[in-house]
């Protein structure tokens, strides 16, 4: 099987050989989209320009490592990534959620939703402020365990193939499915609990 191309193996080059315009045409292209995928991850903005320093320090110090088998833009995100996903486990106030237990409606013998469901036709768009709903959405997503969480950034908010998804966080392409539909029905859930709160009219209903 071949090796995945490389975006520009000149580039790549100059890169190595530490050219000083190379570097900063890496950061002019990369900073905004790591500095987002670090605030997405941490949801503070003091950890993720920690993050963005160490992300570029260390692609500087680890390219002449780089082969050029997956493409330099899913590497940088896997070094961004883990450095995202370190910080988070070092905080001590993190506690790991069992989602496999907590998450997901109950389900009847015949692979139904036992669970009443969220009547999504309830809701108050003239109501409803696009702030506070983004701010519900970012409480419901620092909710998430890291795992849950890169998974759900890489896929739904980055966008990324699940192949690509899985090479950066080196998991299988199963597994990746696994977390990330768990971590929809999470976030789901928190989000419907934040409209039930604020709005009467948002209500459950029985599954048909």
């Amino acid at each position: 099987m071949a090796s995945p191309p490389t975006e520009n193996q000149n580039f790549i080059k100059r890169l190595k050989a530490r050219n000083e315009a190379a570097l900063e045409e890496l950061m002019a292209q990369y900073e905004t989209k790591v500095f987002g995928l670090a605030l997405r991850m941490t949801g503070n903005r003091q950890d993720a320009e920690e993050i963005l320093q160490d992300v570029f320090l260390a692609v500087f110090q680890k390219i002449d490592g780089f082969q050029g088998d997956s493409k330099l833009s899913s590497w940088i995100y896997r070094i961004a990534t883990n450095t995202a996903l370190m910080k988070l486990r070092n905080r001590s106030k993190f506690c790991e959620i069992p989602l496999e237990e907590e998450l997901g409606p109950k389900m009847t013998e015949e692979g139904m939703i036992a669970e009443p469901v969220v009547d999504w036709s309830k809701l108050p768009d003239e109501e409803l402020a696009r702030k506070e709903l983004l701010h519900w959405i970012d409480k419901a997503l620092t909710a998430l365990p890291p795992d849950y969480r890169s998974v759900f950034v890489l896929r739904d908010i980055e966008e990324l193939s699940a192949e690509e998804a899985s090479q950066i966080l080196e998991i299988s392409i199963a597994a990746l499915k696994s977390r990330l539909h768990r971590a929809r029905l999470f976030l789901r859930k928190e989000l419907a609990d934040s409209m039930m709160a604020h709005f009467p009219n948002f209500k459950m209903v029985s599954p048909k």
